[in-house]
């Protein structure tokens, strides 16, 4: 076998990248730490998780060398997809059934969350709008034949937008025709459903237990719902109110916002029973999040402004406006201390984020702008504003932002981490360790294998 040295200056090839492997499994902490930046030199695409190490990822061991690859192929929306060219690897997958033949992806996903162990993924599929709704599943990525069922297309009129799994991967959360949808992950058992909004947000709420009826009182809901509107479906398709939903870091609770309606709420997650409604006159929007404890609640308001306020009480703790003209995603630091906002830069349209220091005097920092993808984002895009994910890890805020021209990737620093010339549906896992990419095929990238260090050395 060659040296590491020898092949990390080789070409990058399979058999090359295979060698390379078994030599970082047997390094120390020290070792990796040298030779990680020439690893990571490579273009992600051609670092692979290879299986052994993907067995270990998938039981929670998770080991140092681990965070040198780049991708893990999971699989595709459907049979006809398989037919994508992956390589010599692949081509017994390519003949091979899987459980997602069940589902119906021709217009393919809208949504797709998955639990930190990446052992199966949630996916919604687009709605066959002349036809059905789109599928909403649990696809095993280990048993690739099994298959479990969240909610038939063929039994509603939407498609889901935003969907959530627990820190823990037992719930996972969506919301299609205007009600919120919670199942067991793993027996695909329906926990509990309710009405996501009753109006728009500066509708007159004269009840004086309103809090509890925006999300408890089903026969409220619905007479309020056709006194606003005789057409149903005009009113609860998930693309003319887009909801977003953020679990807390403990798993204990959920918070759900609408982004046009202006209905805020955080909810126990295994109950569906209401902690908090944010008042309609407080313009209240989605996208939202919580801290660790559940015990702070960020949403946003009106021309770009972030909210931060106690869950237990609604207090009011900090409001700070931003740069950004559309905030679309949200991130909780996990002490607590901070928000990282995610939308459209006000000046320009481009993707752009910024890290909101909370505290006695709310503290707003620079505009963090991916300069490597310069694309701008319509004021109007369904797509970022359902889209756009944040997520707070151990190394620092990571935002993704979809638009029309592509999909990038990028950190608190403004590095360009991935981009995609395609439209991609993603999911970070909960614990911020890799993001699942769902187009023609379903991808899962390791977020610290992704990351480019400063040109290294020779190793001796």
């Amino acid at each position: 076998m060659s040296s590491l040295d020898e092949l990390l200056k080789a070409r990058p090839t399979k058999q090359v990248w295979r060698e390379v492997c078994l030599l970082l499994a047997e390094l120390d902490d020290e070792g990796l730490a040298a030779v990680a930046p020439r690893v990571l030199a490579w273009p992600a695409q051609q670092r692979p998780m290879p299986d052994d190490w993907w067995a270990q990822w998938r039981a929670g061991d998770v080991r140092p060398y681990h965070s040198l690859a780049g991708v893990r192929h999971l699989g595709h929306l459907d049979a006809s997809e398989r037919e994508y060219e992956r390589g010599e690897e692949e081509e017994e997958e390519a003949e091979e059934e899987t459980g997602l033949d069940e589902a119906s992806f021709p217009y393919g996903a809208t949504a797709v969350a998955v639990p930190s162990g990446l052992s199966w993924v949630a996916l919604g599929a687009a709605a066959e709008w002349h036809h059905s709704g789109g599928d909403i599943v649990r696809w095993d990525t280990v048993e690739k034949d099994r298959l479990t069922w969240f909610l038939n297309g063929a039994h509603y009129h939407d498609e889901p937008h935003d969907m959530q799994v627990g820190p823990d991967g037992r719930i996972v959360v969506t919301s299609v025709e205007g009600r919120l949808y919670a199942w067991s992950a793993e027996a695909g058992e329906k926990l509990w459903t309710l009405p996501v909004s009753s109006g728009s947000s500066d509708r007159d709420d004269d009840e004086e237990d309103g809090e509890e009826d925006d999300f408890e009182d089903e026969d409220d809901f619905e007479d309020d719902f056709e006194d606003d509107d005789e057409d149903e479906d005009e009113v609860s398709l998930g693309m003319d109110d887009p909801v977003r939903i953020g679990f807390s870091g403990d798993g204990c609770r959920v918070a759900a916002g609408t982004c046009e309606s202006g209905r805020v709420a955080v909810l126990e997650a295994e109950t569906g029973c209401s902690v908090l409604t944010v008042p309609a006159e407080e313009e209240a929007f989605g996208p939202v999040a919580l801290d660790t404890s559940g015990r702070l609640l960020a949403h946003t308001s009106p021309k770009g402004r972030v909210v931060v306020r106690e869950v237990d009480g609604g207090t009011v703790l900090a409001t700070a406006p931003t740069r950004l003209s559309h905030v679309h995603a949200l991130a909780l630091s996990p002490d607590g201390t901070a928000v990282f906002a995610v939308g459209v830069a006000a000046d320009d349209a481009a993707p752009a984020a910024q890290v909101v220091s909370l505290g006695p005097s709310p503290t707003v920092g620079e505009l963090i702008r991916p300069t490597e993808f310069p694309v701008k984002i319509s004021t109007h895009s369904v797509l970022a504003g359902f889209g756009t994910r944040a997520v707070w890890t151990e190394r620092g805020p990571y935002a993704f932002v979809p638009t029309g021209n592509g999909s990038v990737l990028f950190d608190a620093t403004a590095r360009t981490l991935w981009a995609d010339p395609n439209r991609q549906i993603v999911s970070f896992t909960p614990d911020g360790r890799a993001l699942v990419t769902v187009n023609k095929t379903i991808e899962a990238w390791f977020l610290a294998g992704l990351t480019v260090p400063e040109p290294p050395g020779a190793i001796g």
